[in-house]
């Protein structure tokens, strides 16, 4: 599967294409990082952004997309999800099917592939990538973060996809992917909510390959496989 992983930033936009198919170096088949001058008109950094990522559809015809969204608070949110919307825009447009992460998601992620416990730092994803593509060499943390975005976009959607089972998964991918649940209050009382990305098609997950070009309808959401719903749910 070839995915394109993007990580925005206005002033570091990270993006990489990862094939899933292949073995060490040839895994990361291309990726960059691109950036925009503070003295540009902001809504014109977002336009530049939004060309790149349709570019680097049109050039590599990647099957799926994943992208980091905004975390849920801080400064910089708003900008972060502006930044984000003009990246859709683009992805949309191409009609491919994207999935999102936050950053603490990613890093949950990305945890689970390392020996230690702890804090995630920029170089523990940069030898995540050092590692997954046996490439001693470490890329700049931009594209490391894309990177790992690109192949756990991958590993979602070969789930979904039935390419490879719940067997195979890391503990962290398990829980993210199919296990994750919140406590909603309801006029009945409380009850638990599956928030796992397998069950958040139109929220974390966009199937737009189904949806006409002539249209802005969302689609009815994937049947699910039923070996991957009939799981015990984690509280």
């Amino acid at each position: 599967m070839i995915t394109l992983g993007l990580d925005p930033s206005l002033t570091g936009y990270g993006w990489c294409i990862h094939d899933s198919d292949a073995s060490n170096k040839s895994r990361r088949i291309a990726s960059g990082r691109e950036s925009t001058k503070t003295n540009m008109v902001p809504v014109s950094r977002f336009i530049q952004f939004r060309k790149m990522v349709s570019s680097l559809i049109h050039k590599y015809n990647p099957s799926h997309v994943g992208i980091e969204s905004p975390a849920y608070d801080g400064p910089f949110q708003v900008i972060h999800h502006g930044l984000m919307l003009f990246s859709l825009e683009a992805i949309f447009e191409h009609r491919v099917d994207v999935v999102l992460f936050d950053p603490s998601t990613l890093k949950s992620l990305v945890r689970s592939n390392k020996k230690h416990g702890g804090k995630i730092l920029k170089s523990d994803v940069q030898r995540f990538v050092s590692i997954d593509t046996l490439d001693s060499k470490f890329i700049s943390s931009d594209e490391a973060d894309a990177y790992a975005i690109g192949y756990f976009t991958a590993r979602f959607f070969n789930l979904a996809d039935g390419v490879i089972d719940q067997k195979s998964l890391s503990e962290s991918e398990r829980r993210v992917f199919l296990e994750k649940t919140k406590k909603k209050k309801t006029a009945t009382g409380e009850k638990i909510v599956r928030t796992a990305h397998i069950f958040r098609e139109n929220s974390r997950v966009f199937k737009f390959s189904s949806i006409p070009k002539d249209s802005v309808i969302l689609p009815a959401k994937s049947k699910i496989n039923p070996s991957l719903i009939n799981l015990s749910i984690k509280e």
